[in-house]
């Protein structure tokens, strides 16, 4: 029988898994909320408060919902999972206490440092001067965390006295990331590449569906503030076995038994945020559902069925699940709004649709207006998704989709991937 299911979520993350469901024939109606410009084609939109937990058991009632996918952290923090759990509705992501791996990045550190998970040194703050006696015993350059979410924009990296006055006055005195920043987690800024590393758990049970290379910050060549990632490719050159059976003994399967431990066993996607110092991962980050944009290119490599993973995780069946691949790779370019991650203009008409023919092109922050044109609604808009044997060829066919779009203060990187050629 085909099934019903439910995305929660706006993004292009979102609208990535929205796509593959659509493609499921196990799958009869998705249903998305909010969604957006684009999901609203392939899904049906509904305008529901997503904090209103009992409208959406309603919802999920009314119309006989059998799966629910969350994909912002801020519903999973703010206990969704454990609402529906509650009422014995099917629910994928982690319990509110779980949640806290990325809601909390000091309490993140305490989990690495006491179950020795390697990780940068760390010194848990909640006031200016604590801050400046932390940057005294780690030197610069040195990084400073919003403890709470910060929808991937709590980071400042220091590497000057100027920078860390700068940084402080935006975490005390502007109060740039609001609540979010009440304790700040200083830490030692590390060097190396970044990897992505994407997992599907249950209790000790888990898959790596993927790896990715992300591109946080705003500007080609890693330059300016850090966004919610600007682009991203898969899988990355820098991923090998000795590397992944690493990853794997050192990080993966201690964090598990870690939430085993503390009585928060973690179901969900589990996504690791590692830096490579002299070849060794560490951990920058846990995320606790999928990476944005990172979805946008692990979901088009994906071979099997979504569904069939997601039911095989809440089953307990994962251990037996075949999970495969399809060959190559696959590159996202994210078109933005000038002004991103700052302030920026909406409402801006997009063009070049009607050329895309069979071209990959995600929704994020779009929506229709008033005269039902396709219009951009948010810092981030589409995600152009480039897919080749080889990652040049997926880059290539990345920036050819992204000619053929416009709209008024449209901005992209051109050099998502290029790091990737590098390490080749």
């Amino acid at each position: 029988m085909k099934k019903n299911i439910l995305v929660l979520g706006s993004g292009g993350r979102e609208y990535a898994m929205v796509w593959k469901l659509s493609n499921d024939k196990n799958v009869d109606k998705i249903f998305c909320i909010p969604g957006n410009g684009g999901t609203k084609e392939i899904a049906c939109n509904y305008n529901l408060d997503t904090n209103d937990h009992d409208a959406l058991l309603t919802f999920v009632e009314d119309n006989s919902i059998h799966l629910t996918i969350v994909g912002p952290e801020n519903l999973l923090d703010e206990g969704i999972v454990d609402s529906f759990n509650l009422k014995g509705h099917k629910i994928f992501g982690p319990t509110k206490s779980a949640s806290k791996l990325e809601s909390s990045k000091i309490y993140a550190r305490d989990i690495m440092n006491k179950y020795d998970i390697p990780h940068p040194k760390y010194f848990a703050c909640q006031n200016r001067n604590e801050v400046i006696k932390a940057k005294e015993v780690l030197g610069l350059p040195i990084v400073l965390k919003a403890d709470g979410l910060a929808a991937g924009k709590g980071v400042i990296i220091c590497t000057t006295e100027d920078e860390f006055k700068v940084a402080l006055s935006s975490f005390f005195d502007t109060k740039s990331f609001g609540k979010a920043s009440q304790k700040i987690s200083v830490e030692e800024c590390i060097a190396g590449p970044e990897v992505s590393v994407f997992t599907v758990c249950n209790g000790l049970s888990y898959k790596i569906i993927n790896n990715a290379q992300d591109h946080k910050r705003v500007y080609d060549n890693d330059m300016g503030p850090n966004t919610g990632g600007m682009g991203a490719y898969a899988p990355t050159p820098l991923m090998n076995s000795d590397l992944e059976d690493k990853i794997k003994k050192t990080i993966i399967e201690p964090t598990l038994k870690a939430m085993v431990a503390e009585n928060s066993p973690f179901t969900g996607f589990l996504y690791f945020g590692l830096m490579l110092v002299n070849g060794e991962p560490y951990v920058i980050e846990y995320n606790v559902r999928m990476g944005d944009p990172e979805t946008q290119v692990v979901m088009p490599m994906m071979e099997v069925s979504l569904l069939d993973l997601i039911e095989s995780t809440l089953d307990k069946t994962l251990d037996t699940f075949l999970y495969k691949n399809k060959d190559g790779y696959c590159v996202t370019v994210v078109l933005a709004s000038q002004g991103y991650p700052g302030s920026y203009k909406v409402d801006k008409i997009i063009h070049g649709f009607s050329d895309l023919g069979s071209d990959l092109v995600f929704h994020a922050g779009t929506k229709l207006d008033n005269q039902n044109n396709l219009v951009s609604s948010g810092g981030r808009v589409l995600n152009v998704v480039g897919r080749g044997n080889t990652l040049k060829d997926a880059i290539d066919d990345a920036y050819r989709i992204a000619k053929k779009i416009n709209y008024d203060n449209m901005f992209y990187r051109k050099d998502i991937g290029k790091k990737g050629l590098d390490y080749l």
